[in-house]
């Protein structure tokens, strides 16, 4: 009797251990299902806060590149701008502006301007002004006395072209030792040359010897070259070309 009782108790005691361990694994198996489910849970709104956090930051990156492609593409249009405008200026400055080779030339025209020979004289001149005309010598060279402030000479005068042009000339006295006037001018001084036209057409040059003038008679151009000769005098030679 006593035998059967403790096969039962242990038979349940058995059963205990069964179902306790069993139930130790099945409470062990849920919560580690739990914890799973909920680091699942967990990991994937994480996971998705990241996602629209770098969806967020992708956008603000890609409106922020394109306004700065935006704003470079405004810089260099800005740039092009400034370039044509600078190139525009350029060409401006280039086809107001003489150059070297031409100052001499617009010195030249103010100074016809400044004794009195008209702007559309200038400009006919100008215009028929030709580097292959067959120029032709006006006789020898002609020397005059040029007159300045303590004396007039008798030749004070040479006339061209059947004495239809007259070349006359002003200076300044030479000085001695003593710094007193001479009766001849200083070569070494500005002068200034007379050119008269029995038709009306005069014209003057000023400077240092030697100097050149032209003056244009109907079809005809006189060109002349003054250069200092003997003392108290200048020594002249000219030129006639066909304008035509």
């Amino acid at each position: 009797m006593s035998l059967g009782l403790s096969d039962d108790r242990n038979r349940r005691r058995r059963r205990q251990q069964v179902f306790g361990t069993t139930f130790r694994w099945g409470l062990a198996l849920a919560v580690g299902l739990g914890v799973g489910f909920y680091a699942h849970d967990v990991g994937t709104e994480i996971a998705q806060q990241q996602v629209g956090e770098l969806q967020i930051r992708l956008t603000e990156e890609t409106e922020a590149s394109e306004k700065l492609r935006s704003e470079i593409a405004g810089l260099q249009a800005a740039l092009r701008a400034e370039r044509d405008k600078v190139t525009n200026w350029q060409k401006r400055y280039e086809a107001d502006v003489p150059s070297a080779d031409e100052m001499p030339i617009l010195a030249a025209v103010r100074e016809r301007l400044e004794t009195g020979v008209s702007a559309d004289r200038i400009q006919t001149v100008v215009s028929i002004a030709r580097d292959d005309v067959a120029c032709e010598p006006l006789g020898e060279t002609k020397r005059f006395f040029v007159n300045n402030e303590i004396s007039r000479g008798a030749n004070d005068a040479v006339s061209f072209a059947n004495g239809t042009i007259t070349i006359t000339g002003d200076g300044v006295a030479a000085r001695n030792a003593a710094n007193q006037p001479e009766a001849w001018f200083n070569p070494d001084a500005p002068v200034t040359l007379n050119f008269s036209h029995l038709g009306g057409e005069n014209s003057q040059v000023s400077g240092l010897l030697p100097l050149h003038n032209s003056m244009a008679v109907g079809d005809v151009e006189y060109r002349f070259t003054a250069v200092a000769g003997a003392r108290s005098f200048v020594r002249v030679t000219g030129q006639k070309c066909p304008i035509s």
